[in-house]
């Protein structure tokens, strides 16, 4: 599958994720899309889902090869410092443009389906689903994350068969753990930070006094 990093998004086939203030996204961070169709559009972060409501919903969608060498130093580090996980340290490393070319890092998906996730904000996330429906039509929820994992982990999470998540006891994020891969049981800590790209969805349709969400839609990154 055709991959592509720039400044403000990451393409991959012909899908489009935003890029622009992922250092501050986790998966389920809710807030205002500023720029909503501009190069720099991105989520300003209001606020994010208690983790205890994701568990048994989050999975592993794919795992994307990058041409680092066909990107741009400058690009790849837009959004700051990177972060990747390796296998056997649930937390993340840093690193850089360098280390993500000498590596070979892949890049793995982390999503929320919308039906679950609105099953979440209609009987779980209260706060999450009030802010949207005061935000209006520039209210956004991440349903997806791109997080960079050495080769072996990502192949690792390609093959599981079993996923689970978990509050983070540090506090700091979700534990996602997979299990009976090629590398036995493997957890990775997503938090602030580890965010390389991202997908939104937003509210397409509310019940008649905005207290329920009747549908979601996706929002992919449009121009840059």
């Amino acid at each position: 599958m055709e991959t592509k990093i720039t400044e403000n998004s990451f393409k991959f086939g012909t899908n489009k994720y935003f890029r622009g203030n992922s250092i501050n996204i986790e998966l389920c961070s809710y807030g205002d899309k500023h720029d909503p169709i501009g190069a720099r559009a991105y989520i300003d972060v209001e606020n994010k889902v208690q983790s205890e409501h994701l568990k048994g919903l989050v999975k592993t969608n794919t795992v994307a090869e990058v041409d680092w060498n066909g990107s741009k130093k400058s690009e790849v580090e837009a959004q700051g410092v990177l972060k990747y996980f390796v296998a056997g340290v649930k937390a993340a490393l840093t690193g850089d443009y360098e280390k993500a070319k000498t590596a070979k890092l892949k890049l793995i998906n982390f999503a929320i389906d919308a039906g679950p996730l609105k099953g979440v904000l209609n009987d779980e996330a209260d706060g999450a689903r009030k802010y949207l429906a005061r935000e209006g039509k520039d209210g956004r929820i991440v349903s997806e994350i791109w997080t960079l994992v050495e080769g072996k982990l990502a192949d690792h999470f390609a093959s599981a068969t079993t996923f689970s998540v978990g509050v983070n006891s540090a506090g700091n994020g979700i534990d996602v753990t997979a299990s009976g891969g090629k590398e036995g049981s493997q957890t990775v800590t997503l938090s602030k930070g580890t965010t390389f790209a991202y997908k939104l969805h937003k509210v397409k349709e509310w019940n008649g006094d905005k207290t329920k969400i009747n549908d979601l839609e996706a929002d992919w990154k449009g121009m840059d």
